[in-house]
């Protein structure tokens, strides 16, 4: 984390949004304007992006390659327009009519054990990583160049993915929420009205296909097709392309990282996730615990048995709090996680066997997208490619020894006052007896 966030963050000055955004030489910024808020949550935004902004994008023609100090030159795409032949999430070429389709956003279980490896997660364009509660992990996987015959197995929605969907102007699909959480989606303007489509779940009454459960006593055996999902939203809109743009791509690496081949992220005692850079692939490859032994294994696509790699990781640094709603019944139960991923923070981009200190950007003046800057307020380039994204709080102690980073998240106690008794009969979040209501949602 970079000296200037330290001192903001040990001084008490982050919680202070216009303060802040004066210190980064901006103007301030309103705060988000409020939607419901549960228990000592913070508001989040209700991101309000109409349906006139999924339009179709002009095609702007090939982007001007950069010139560097060699005679080759590199494509260079972003971050404002993309050709349209060329994945704004990825910056790579692909057929037009991959793009020309709303990206889905599917929510995927981390833990138990059990739920590994999981299907799918290779051909996501962009991945996020965060903590769902007790300090354990889940995913949100963002498709749109590639498709997937089998993805999950598919989990319940959490807060932070009314910030995620809505940032790729994405359809989010899930197995169901905690009624606190679909309250909060249901409030957020993205999946409001008549945009309620936006959001594919068992408790919205989709079923199989495109949301199919292999056992129905089972909550971690529920899948979904790519193809299956664009089917049942096509109608509503889902064959539009989303005006989508923010991220910069560049094949050659930036001048000004450190190098650094190997990126470790504790997330809890129980959650660990490794990063190993490979040169011949210049990809990082991805290691996770394969029990509580915490024997650390590659993380392979049990769709593909392809092994898990990103041509970028970047771990943004962002506030964390307990939003006080009833996640987990087991134990005394826990709450979820507010993760305040808008205004700014610090983040490290891993690229080409580099390390690069920068911020993220989320506000008003990004139209609510997610932009990654420099310390100089240019957008980093990305390697073209997919990648991952791991949240981690704003106070994650962070270390370099050698050619290692190492980040230690800070948990927060989402145990302590969480207001939940356990059930007599506990019932799966969310679930909803496949073919109950054989009608899927219009």
């Amino acid at each position: 984390m970079t000296t200037f966030f330290r001192r903001l963050l040990y001084s008490g000055l982050w919680l202070s949004v216009g303060g802040l955004l004066i210190a980064c030489g901006g103007t301030p910024t309103p705060a988000p304007a409020a939607v419901t808020v549960f228990g000592a949550g913070t508001p989040t935004q209700a991101v309000n992006v109409p349906t006139a902004n999924v339009v179709a994008v002009t095609p702007t023609g090939p982007a001007a390659p950069l010139a560097t100090t060699s005679p080759t030159l590199v494509p260079a795409y972003g971050p404002d327009s993309f050709p349209a032949n060329v994945n704004p999430l990825t910056g790579e070429g692909v057929d037009p009519a991959k793009l020309n389709r709303i990206p889905v956003a599917i929510k995927i279980s981390n833990f138990p054990y059990s739920v590994r490896p999981q299907f799918g997660l290779s051909l996501a364009d962009v991945v996020f990583e965060h903590s769902a509660e007790a300090g354990l992990t889940r995913f949100t996987a963002i498709f749109l160049q590639n498709d997937a015959a089998k993805v999950g197995s598919i989990r319940s929605a959490r807060f932070v993915d009314t910030e995620i969907a809505p940032i790729f102007q994405a359809a989010l699909v899930t197995s169901g929420s905690s009624a606190g959480t679909m309250q909060h989606l249901r409030e957020n303007a993205w999946f409001a009205g008549a945009n309620v489509w936006r959001l594919i779940s068992e408790e919205s009454r989709y079923v199989c296909p495109p949301l199919c459960r292999e056992k129905p006593d089972d909550t971690n055996t529920l899948f979904a097709d790519t193809t299956a999902l664009r089917t049942a939203t096509a109608a509503s809109g889902g064959q539009q392309r989303a005006a989508l743009s923010g991220w910069a791509f560049n094949a050659k690496a930036p001048a000004g990282g450190v190098a650094l081949t190997t990126l470790l992220v504790n997330f809890s005692v129980a959650a660990h996730v490794e990063w190993r850079y490979d040169a011949a692939s210049g990809r990082y490859a991805r290691w996770q615990e394969k029990d509580s032994s915490g024997e650390m294994v590659q993380h392979a696509d049990a769709l593909n048995n392809t092994n898990i790699s990103a041509a970028n990781v970047v771990l943004l640094f962002v506030n964390h709090q307990n939003n006080f709603i009833p996640e987990d019944y087991r134990d005394g139960g826990n709450c979820g996680l507010e993760i305040q991923l808008w205004t700014l923070g610090p983040a490290n981009l891993f690229r080409d066997g580099q390390m690069y200190e920068g911020r993220w950007r989320r506000d008003a003046t990004t139209k609510w997208q997610l932009w990654l800057e420099d310390n100089a307020g240019q957008r980093m380039a990305l390697k073209p490619g997919n990648t991952w994204f791991d949240l981690v709080a704003l106070n994650t102690r962070t270390a370099q020894n050698g050619a290692t980073f190492t980040a230690n998240n800070r948990v927060v106690d989402t145990k302590t006052e969480c207001p939940v008794a356990p059930p007599e009969t506990p019932t799966p979040e969310g679930f909803v007896p496949p073919f109950e209501t054989p009608t899927a949602m219009p």
